[in-house]
C-alpha cells in the first residue's frame, strides 16, 4: 500500500505522459485524480454474447479480466447466461412473444383452413434448449474470431484471444499497442474493515462507471480467498478493478451474492500474479 497518492501514469513531475497509447489517452482524457488514472487503464471487453471489463497492469499492455467474461466454452457460457436473472428475463420475454405469435397463427389458421399449421407450441416447449444452442453457437464462433477491447477514448482492438488461469476465474490478454497506461498494483492484505474502495466497469452498457463502497471482510470459496465489498458490482463490472482511494488495484471484481444487495466479491490481485508468469511473478499470495 503506497504511502503517497498515485500520480497520473507516465507523470514525471511535468504532468505529461511519455508516449504511445499512454500519451494518446493523456491528450484525450487527462486524469485529474488517481481514480481517473485507473479509468484510463480500464477497458470495455466486448464479446458476441455480452460485455465485461478488464484493466491494463503494465506498460507492455497486459490486461487482466475474468475468465467468465471471455470464456470460449459455449456450453458453459450458455448455462451461465440462461441461469442468471437477466438471461431468465430474456427467455420469459421471448416466451411471451411466442405465445402471442401462437395466438395470432391460430386465428389465421382458422381463417385459412387449407393452409398447413405451424407447430409453434412445440417451438415454445423447446425454447430453453434453442436459447442454449444459439448462445453456444455464438460463443464457439467468438472463440474462432476473438473478442474486442475498447478504451475510454473509443479505440478498439478486435480479434483478441486470452489465456485462462488454471485455478481461478481469471484471464489474461495483451493489447497490440505500446506504452500503455496502467494501474498501480497494490496489496490486498492488511486492508482495514470499512476502508473506502472503488470499482470501475461497464454495468448494463454504462461505460466507465465508477462506484464506491467499503471493504466488508475476507471470505473463502474453497481454498480461494475473496475480498468482500458493498461497492456495487453489476453485470458488465466483472473483470474490472477494485481500487483503493489512492488508485492502487487490490482485486478483480468477480461476482455478487444472488438474491442480496451490497454483497460483492473480488479476487485478490496477488492471485493474478501467481497464475500468469507473463506478469513477472513479482507478487504472490501465500493464502491462495
Amino acid at each position: 500500500m503506497a504511502s503517497a497518492p498515485a500520480q497520473p501514469i507516465g507523470d514525471s513531475g511535468t504532468g505529461q505522459a511519455s508516449s504511445g497509447l499512454e500519451a494518446q489517452l493523456a491528450r484525450t482524457h487527462p486524469a485529474r485524480n488517481a481514480i481517473e488514472v485507473a479509468r484510463n487503464a480500464t477497458v470495455l471487453v466486448k464479446t458476441s454474447w455480452g460485455f465485461g471489463s478488464g484493466f491494463i497492469v503494465d506498460e507492455d499492455c497486459h490486461v487482466i479480466t475474468n475468465r467468465h467474461v471471455v470464456e470460449s466454452d459455449g456450453a458453459r457460457v450458455a448455462a451461465r447466461v440462461t441461469q442468471d436473472a437477466q438471461g431468465q428475463a430474456g427467455i420469459a420475454s421471448a416466451r411471451q412473444r411466442l405465445l402471442l405469435a401462437i395466438s395470432q397463427a391460430q386465428r389465421v389458421r382458422r381463417a385459412l383452413e387449407t393452409q398447413p399449421g405451424t407447430n409453434l407450441e412445440e417451438a415454445l416447449a423447446h425454447l430453453s434448449e434453442r436459447v442454449d444452442e444459439a448462445i453456444s453457437d455464438r460463443v464457439e464462433e467468438s472463440a474462432r474470431t476473438g473478442f474486442a477491447a475498447i478504451l475510454v477514448d473509443g479505440t478498439e482492438y478486435d480479434g483478441l484471444h486470452a489465456e485462462f488461469a488454471d485455478h481461478a476465474d481469471l484471464a489474461l490478454f495483451q493489447l497490440p499497442a505500446s506504452h500503455c497506461p496502467h494501474v498501480v498494483v497494490g496489496s490486498s492484505t492488511g486492508i482495514a474493515l470499512g476502508e473506502r474502495l472503488y470499482t470501475i466497469g461497464n454495468p448494463s452498457g454504462l461505460t466507465y462507471t465508477v462506484t464506491s463502497g467499503v471493504f466488508s471482510g475476507e471470505r473463502r470459496q474453497g481454498e480461494q480467498r475473496l475480498l468482500q465489498t458493498d461497492a456495487p458490482i453489476n453485470p458488465g463490472n466483472s473483470g474490472g478493478p477494485l481500487l483503493e482511494q489512492d488508485g492502487e488495484v487490490i482485486g478483480i471484481n468477480t461476482l455478487v451474492l444472488r438474491g442480496t444487495e451490497g454483497i460483492g466479491f473480488a479476487i485478490p490481485i496477488e492471485t493474478a500474479y501467481s497464475e500468469f508468469i507473463e506478469l513477472g511473478g513479482a507478487r504472490s499470495d501465500s493464502d491462495d
